[in-house]
This record gives C-alpha cells, sequence and structure tokens, in this order.
C-alpha cells in the first residue's frame, strides 16, 4: 500500500510540473535601429542632407514587444507619440509602411506557420504563409545582454536591395542582389525558440539580431508574469498569401514612384516609399 501512495504521490507532482511547463509565458521588449544612407547630387537638397539623415534614422527607430508562450508567440510595434516638427526645412515621409498600431505577426514554431495583419497605404491586410528556416551556424562566443548570458549564432541570407541615385531631381532606380550576413545572440535560459519579427529556431530566446544595417535589441524580459501573456491570432483584414501580397505591394510602389518619385525596400513585409518635402 506505501509503495502505491508513494505512486500517486510522484505522479501528481509530475503533473504540477508539465502543467506548469506548458503555461510558460513571457513577454521581451526589442528597440530597432536602421542604417539608411542617401546620396545626391542635387544641390537643392545639398544643404540639407545631414538633417535628412537624421531625420530618416529616427523615423525609423521603433520598439516592439514580444509576446510568447512555449511555441506561439505575437510580434507588435508598440505606439509612440509622434515627434513635433523641430521646424527644419526637410522633412520625411515614409508611405506605405508595414506594421502600425494594426500591425500583428503571429508565429507557430510547432505548426511552422505565420499570419500576419498589416496597414499598409491604409489598407488592412491579413497574410498568410509558412515560417521559413534559418540555417544557424551555432558558435561558442558569449555576451551578456542584461542578467542573461548569450551565445552567437549566424546565418547567411540573400536579399534584394534597392539602390536610388538623384542627379538633379532625376532619380533613378537600381536592383542589387547581395549575400547578407545575419547575426543573432540567444539565452539558452530562457528555452524556447522565438526572436524578434521573423526571426526563430535556436536552442533560446534570441535577445539581439543584426544584419549589418538594421539591429534589433532586446531591453527588458519577463518571464511568467503575474498577469499571463496572452498570444492572439489576427483575423482582421483582406486574406492574402505572402505571394499575392507581395504583388498588391508592388502595384501599389510602382505607382508611388510614378506620382512621388522614391524607391522600395523589399523583404519581410516592410516597403516603403520615401517623400522628401523641402
Amino acid at each position: 500500500m506505501k509503495k502505491i501512495v508513494t505512486l500517486i504521490a510522484f505522479l501528481s507532482i509530475g503533473a504540477v510540473h508539465l502543467a506548469s511547463a506548458q503555461k510558460f509565458t513571457g513577454m521581451a521588449t526589442y528597440k530597432t535601429d536602421t542604417k539608411m544612407e542617401i546620396q545626391m547630387d542635387s544641390s537643392q537638397m545639398a544643404d540639407h542632407m545631414d538633417d535628412l539623415q537624421k531625420q530618416l534614422r529616427m523615423a525609423m527607430q521603433k520598439e516592439y514587444q514580444l509576446t510568447f508562450t512555449k511555441s506561439e508567440s505575437n510580434w507588435k510595434e508598440q505606439e509612440k507619440l509622434n515627434n513635433p516638427n523641430n521646424g527644419g526645412a526637410v522633412q520625411i515621409r515614409i508611405m506605405g509602411m508595414g506594421g502600425g498600431a494594426d500591425g500583428l505577426l503571429y508565429k507557430n514554431t510547432k505548426d511552422k506557420k505565420t499570419i500576419e495583419s498589416t496597414d499598409d497605404f491604409g489598407k488592412l491586410f491579413l497574410i498568410s504563409g509558412d515560417l521559413e528556416p534559418y540555417e544557424w551556424e551555432m558558435t561558442a562566443e558569449t555576451k551578456q545582454i542584461g542578467k542573461y548570458t548569450c551565445y552567437k549564432a549566424i546565418t547567411k541570407q540573400e536579399v534584394t536591395e534597392m539602390h536610388l541615385s538623384d542627379i538633379n531631381g532625376d532619380t533613378s532606380e537600381e536592383e542589387k542582389k547581395v549575400t547578407r550576413t545575419i547575426t543573432a545572440w540567444y539565452a539558452p535560459e530562457i528555452p524556447v525558440s522565438h526572436g524578434p519579427e521573423n526571426y526563430w529556431g535556436l536552442p533560446g530566446l534570441i535577445l539581439e539580431v543584426s544584419d549589418g544595417s538594421r539591429i534589433m535589441i532586446c531591453t527588458q524580459v519577463i518571464l511568467n508574469p503575474e498577469k499571463e501573456a496572452i498570444v492572439k491570432i489576427p483575423t482582421k483584414g483582406k486574406k492574402v498569401t505572402s505571394e499575392e501580397y507581395g504583388r498588391i505591394m508592388n502595384e501599389h510602389l510602382e505607382k508611388m514612384n510614378k506620382m512621388y518619385g522614391g524607391g522600395k525596400k523589399k523583404g519581410n513585409h516592410d516597403s516603403f516609399s520615401i517623400t522628401i518635402e523641402h
């Protein structure tokens, strides 16, 4: 009889641990910074180039929150107050920039599926697709991010870059395929394979990602918060596949380029057109 009681007690403890593991949740805050260089020969813009570079970089700095469970996550931009006009001669409008207050990216690492709600050109889309794998090369190199010891992993990705030039008001575009090296730092102490944006697939939460021109770094992690973190599946927007969304965005960007001039950046649903006012 004693053995039976002991076994029951052991199974009960095991069930508690299993239930606790299943309810594992967390929230992580990330800040992004993008380096973008614009070179123009236009005499009209020469005096304003420093202001342009500064304001463009500020416009691209954002804060996001990653909410996660063991196999699901949400990635959402945090709302912020617009900076008042500083009275400078140069203003920047970024049009067609996906995400915003209505943007929500859902990732499921178990089913390897994504669903994204994104607002582009004033229209809400609901994009379904596959969670593409990354061929990570893990290393023994470490560094400290906050209180977590993180390990370095790298991968390479072929992307299409858009190069713009403006010579006396004559704007031209050139597409160039380049191989980009992506560096990630992950924390094995946080046993999930999530990461910022579309990054995932490492044995620990990714706390920092850099691709050379952009960096996303985690500034705060809260594990198993008192108020349970809830992951939502987006439902609002016109339902399209990733391929259909890409075609729609290309059509919109071509129209914007004809109307205003400017360029586009492909990848991660982050296409945009820049209008410079002076």
